[in-house]
């Protein structure tokens, strides 16, 4: 038996698609290599400052010695930033870390209220320590940051690229001051240990790139299964 036109236009086909299909170009504005380093480094020195600097919805607690009307286990920091403290009113805690935070309110109670306060502040719960990973990965979404975390360690939270994932296609975007700033890095040079981790800072946006050609044929798959493409008349 012959194997037919439909068999062999099938094949054709397929071949055609393959050949014609080309992957997603990496963005050519994003550095990489090692230039990727000097917009997103090995290890920033802010990194821990960032951490632990208070942000809208965190949730504080603050006690001040011997004065239980005034502390508080937990006290809740608004969208403005701020929160309220008898006595003083509202107190701005946004960009400040805990230590700050606590030499403000000492000084503001002691000008009038008290005499020589002591004040420790906490961070309880911080809704700003977040990194968000997306694009082709397993488990896409907002991620804790908690201690120091690297661009492996924010892929393996979203539970690694999918096989439609362009691995040499790994962004990080950051914002700097005014400016966004971005990356590309390679996950296979990552893993294999021939460039550096660099370290992903709260606030950051991971992004994994896609495959269009590995994508079309997965669709083309989907929709037409490979048993199909060979019909023998």
């Amino acid at each position: 038996m012959k194997r037919g036109v439909r068999g062999i236009a099938g094949i054709a086909s397929v071949a055609a698609l393959l050949a014609g299909c080309q992957t997603v170009p990496s963005n050519p504005a994003l550095p990489s290599g090692a230039a990727a380093y000097e917009a997103i480094p090995v290890s920033s020195p802010e990194g821990h400052q960032l951490a632990d600097r208070i942000g809208p919805g965190d949730v504080l607690a603050i006690t001040v010695l011997e004065e239980p009307e005034l502390s508080f286990d937990r006290i809740t920091v608004d969208q403005r930033g701020q929160f309220q403290m008898p006595l003083i009113g509202a107190v701005a805690a946004a960009g400040l870390d805990p230590d700050s935070l606590a030499r403000t309110l000492t000084e503001r109670l002691g000008a009038r209220y008290l005499r020589n306060p002591r004040v420790a502040v906490n961070l309880v719960e911080s809704a700003a320590r977040t990194v968000v990973v997306e694009g082709e990965v397993e488990q896409p979404g907002i991620y804790p940051v908690t201690g120091r975390l690297t661009l492996l360690g924010a892929l393996a939270l979203a539970r690694s690229p999918t096989d439609l994932a362009r691995r040499d296609e790994i962004f990080v975007f950051r914002n700097q001051g005014t400016e966004r700033i971005g990356a590309r890095f390679d996950l296979a040079q990552l893993r294999s240990g021939l460039v550096a981790d660099p370290q992903i800072l709260p606030g950051d946006t991971v992004v994994v790139g896609h495959s269009a050609r590995r994508a079309l044929v997965q669709d083309f798959l989907r929709a037409a299964p490979l048993i199909n493409v060979f019909t023998i008349l």
